[in-house]
């Protein structure tokens, strides 16, 4: 029987989803090639963004950027002063960045794709964008993994242009990987999910998150829980007495942390880009050594094939 790849178990994993997040460990990390690549294997998929991606060179380093290529009979949500040729426009509306368009290519053909708010009105579009396709894939800002929360599935980016690559990689991928609440905290949390909550035995408190964090970390001795919507360091992990709830792991800034997230993550495969500006790196060795540290996850590499 023929081996089956690795880039070919993640497409047949990746079918199984209708929103698949594309984050990036790192910025310039290589998410447009992964999402270049997604969309080339995946029919009827409609690719948007928590950024602004497509255009020639990264506007706060000036690195050449590869475009998104979107194939024929895809969809994209493109900014509507920038229809690229070859699309056919199914409908313009009014998002937080400005005017935007739904094309679907006719041919194949380049695009830049423009950020259609934050992680709930992305959500929130993506769904209602499943009407005329069969998957968004949803290519995730650096620095803004909570997008993963909400998609189905989620496809992590890393590479070369980061210091300690793999070091770095399987933290952080913990991390992301950390465990959801249990479910009668969640209903409690859910509630008050703007505030601090925490549950000592039959009490519940509910604090302001702007004011009252030194006096939760206090009260949290004997606690069930402490629920927290804002982003922690090392700091409060220090101070914290009972087991912490965040919202998602990106919450969380710390890599060796233990705590509980309110949305977690499926992470279905790690997607490794093994050239930068400034260091390559040998793709078959970074691609092993990730495998034999995350050995349930599928990693591979768009651009090579072993």
């Amino acid at each position: 029987m023929e081996k089956v790849s690795d880039r070919e178990k993640l497409l047949e994993e990746a079918a199984k989803y209708r929103k698949i997040a594309v984050v990036g460990l790192a910025k310039n990390v290589g998410k447009t090639t992964v999402v270049n690549f997604l969309l080339k294997y995946l029919a009827n998929t409609c690719v948007v963004t928590i950024g602004h991606d497509g255009e020639d060179k990264d506007l706060l380093f000036g690195i050449s950027k590869p475009p998104v290529l979107l194939p024929a009979n895809s969809l994209a949500i493109v900014p509507a002063s920038s229809i690229p040729v070859g699309v056919e426009i199914l409908e313009t509306f009014e998002v937080p960045s400005g005017k935007v368009s739904l094309v679907r290519s006719e041919v194949n053909t380049e695009v830049q794709t423009v950020r259609v708010g934050g992680f709930e009105l992305t959500d929130k579009i993506s769904n209602y964008l499943l009407e005329f396709c069969d998957r968004v894939l949803i290519d995730g800002a650096f620095g803004r993994m909570g997008m993963a929360s909400y998609a189905d599935a989620t496809i992590v980016v890393t590479g070369a242009i980061m210091e300690n690559p793999l070091l770095k990689t399987v933290k952080r991928v913990k991390k992301m990987l950390a465990p959801q609440v249990q479910k009668e905290f969640e209903k409690i949390i859910i509630d008050h999910e703007d505030s601090i909550v925490i549950k000592k035995s039959d009490e519940m408190m509910i604090l302001d998150p702007d004011k009252d964090v030194e006096k939760a970390l206090s009260l949290s001795s004997g606690a069930e829980f402490l629920y927290i919507p804002r982003v922690v360091d090392r700091t409060f992990f220090s101070k914290v007495k009972c087991m912490p709830v965040l919202p998602s792991a990106d919450f969380v800034l710390n890599d060796d942390a233990d705590f509980r997230v309110l949305k977690s993550m499926r992470i279905i495969a790690i997607a490794v880009n093994s050239t930068s500006p400034t260091t390559d790196v040998d793709p078959f060795e970074f691609l092993d050594e990730l495998k034999g540290a995350l050995n349930d996850i599928i990693v591979f590499d768009a651009l090579y094939n072993p």
